[in-house]
């Protein structure tokens, strides 16, 4: 397993880990909560930043030599095709959030849906390289 590919394995299990604690929480407030959640969503961002950094770090530090080579042909067609299957469920996504703020939704749901939007993107374009650094492309 490459350097880059553990770095995807990384990104996909902590974005699920600590954005679901996150989304949990939210979801159990409730629409009428009143907050906006703002302390739970910086304390949520440092964590995701730390556990990136420490476990890339780890990495790192278990196959050096591994994370000093520099980004082939593969590993860029890999990113870029990774980038526009995250970019259509992103426009998709986005359309869909557009649609339903009709309704005149509470800002607390608006700002969570696009913050959801955000982050399952994220991990579906590191899940899309995992997948093709599996297959081999």
């Amino acid at each position: 397993m490459s350097f880059r590919e553990k770095g995807a394995w990384i990104s996909v299990v902590s974005m699920v880990g600590i954005y679901g604690i996150y989304f949990w929480s939210v979801i159990h407030a409730g629409p009428h909560s009143g907050g906006f959640h703002f302390g739970s969503l910086f304390e949520t961002v440092v964590a995701l930043v730390v556990v990136q950094i420490v476990l890339t770090v780890a990495v790192a530090i278990v196959s050096p030599s591994d994370a000093k080579t520099p980004r082939d042909e593969r590993d860029k067609l890999i990113e870029l095709r990774a980038i526009r299957v995250a970019y259509a469920g992103l426009a998709t996504s986005v359309a869909l959030a557009c649609f339903f703020g009709a309704f005149d939704p509470p800002i607390v749901f608006n700002t969570n849906a696009l913050l959801f939007i955000l982050v399952t993107t994220e991990i579906l374009r590191a899940a899309s390289q995992i997948v093709q650094y599996r297959r081999g492309a």
